[in-house]
């Protein structure tokens, strides 16, 4: 069966999309697109995260971020399902088992999806700009490795104040997420510590899903390694593989 493309176009024709939404150091970036519960099931919004990753490419690198609020899962080729870190016991990834992690981009300059099926209480996407990341760097020279979630508990609320960082990713829904250097951004996963506070015993947290290209095609099972055969699609695998040749053939 061939591959159903599709555009910005036909998305922005069927739905309301609110640009702007975000502000981050001193420039308004982000696209907030809201699906119509009764399209929701339907072409272009039952595609995989490839597809939108690949189809918007354009707006993704325009907008930096792209979120589209409530979108049900499709987990298809999901490269791992980031848990509460005690739920991650196996595995020795610190992707997986770190409550706070340093700022990264993960396969620049390809970008990279998080999808949520429902709400994620005790974590979330810290996303910050270029000043973002210097003032974590500048804080982390002066601060041991260890208290890397001393750095967190201070530093978040500051980058939210000072207009440098921003907290998504904790709501259903789909965000695409710009790695290269046109809009310079970094994140990390970080805790909702106050939520934690109130529920200093919980087990569990809910799955937050990442895809992309690179981690599909190359390193899908050191990322998890109980990633299993569930929701492993080959036909779009090899769709991938020839859009990141297509990709290295165009010298991107």
């Amino acid at each position: 069966m061939a591959r159903c493309e599709f555009a910005f176009s036909d998305i922005a024709a069927e739905c309301e999309v609110v640009s702007g939404v975000h502000h981050l150091d001193g420039r308004d970036l982000g696209l907030r697109i809201h699906v119509p519960q009764a399209l929701q099931g339907r072409f272009p919004f039952n595609c995989s995260a490839y597809d939108f990753l690949q189809f918007l490419r354009p707006q993704i690198h325009q907008y930096g971020l792209i979120e589209f609020l409530g979108l049900p899962l499709n987990p298809s080729n999901y490269t791992l399902a980031q848990r509460a870190p005690q739920q991650h016991g196996y595995s020795s990834n610190p992707y997986m088992t770190d409550r706070c992690q340093s700022p990264h981009q993960d396969t620049p300059p390809y970008p990279t999806a998080f999808w949520l099926a429902e709400p994620r209480r005790f974590f979330a996407t810290w996303v910050m700009s270029t000043r973002g990341l210097q003032n974590f760097l500048s804080a982390q020279r002066q601060t041991p490795a260890a208290e890397i979630e001393a750095l967190h508990r201070r530093l978040v609320p500051q980058s939210l104040r000072d207009d440098t960082g921003l907290l998504l990713n904790q709501s259903p829904g789909l965000l695409l997420i710009d790695n290269s250097p046109h809009h310079a951004l970094y994140h990390a996963r970080t805790c909702d510590f106050v939520a934690q506070a109130q529920t200093p015993d919980f087990a569990e947290d809910a799955p937050m899903y990442a895809f992309n290209e690179v981690g599909l095609l190359n390193y899908m099972d050191a990322l998890d390694s109980r990633r299993g055969a569930a929701h492993r699609d080959a036909r779009e695998t090899a769709h991938v593989r020839e859009f990141m040749e297509a990709e290295r053939m165009a010298g991107n």
